[in-house]
């Protein structure tokens, strides 16, 4: 492993805007669609608000092999930062209050205890980085 282009990673993904979840559909293809970021710190256990009964969430359920990618294409700071990982859907109130941020309230008015909010639990297993011309990849 690169250490130094794993902590690059680690704040990239702190300011970083754009990010891709991919999962896999009922037929076996994948499906990617942009997430709503909550506050990242490292590139190993990451979180993402779905909502309970949408696609993210029938997917995960149903197979939770996952990948993220997330994307800058500043000149300063060029970067593609892949992971492979498992994800896990969860809806325990201590983690939805842990991870809310509050302009999800236009998404689900009840807030914090919304019943169709719901976090992504997401766990890299594989990376694979591209940052500012040099790239690595590893297991973690």
């Amino acid at each position: 492993m690169n250490k130094q282009l794993f902590e690059k990673a680690n704040e990239i993904i702190k300011t970083c805007n754009n990010a891709s979840f991919g999962v896999l559909d009922e037929e076996g293809c994948p499906s990617a669609s942009a997430v709503s970021l909550v506050n990242p710190q490292n590139i190993t256990e990451l979180y993402f608000a779905t909502s309970i009964g949408g696609n993210k969430e029938k997917r995960i359920k149903a197979n939770n092999k996952a990948s993220i990618c997330y994307y800058n294409s500043a000149d300063d700071a060029l970067a593609n930062i892949t992971l492979v990982g498992e994800a896990e859907i969860c809806t325990d109130q201590e983690t939805k209050s842990k991870y809310w941020l509050n302009w999800f309230i236009h998404m689900y008015p009840e807030g914090e205890t919304d019943p169709n909010y719901c976090v992504i639990k997401f766990k890299t297993k594989r990376v694979s980085l591209y940052i500012n011309h040099e790239s690595a990849e590893f297991a973690i």
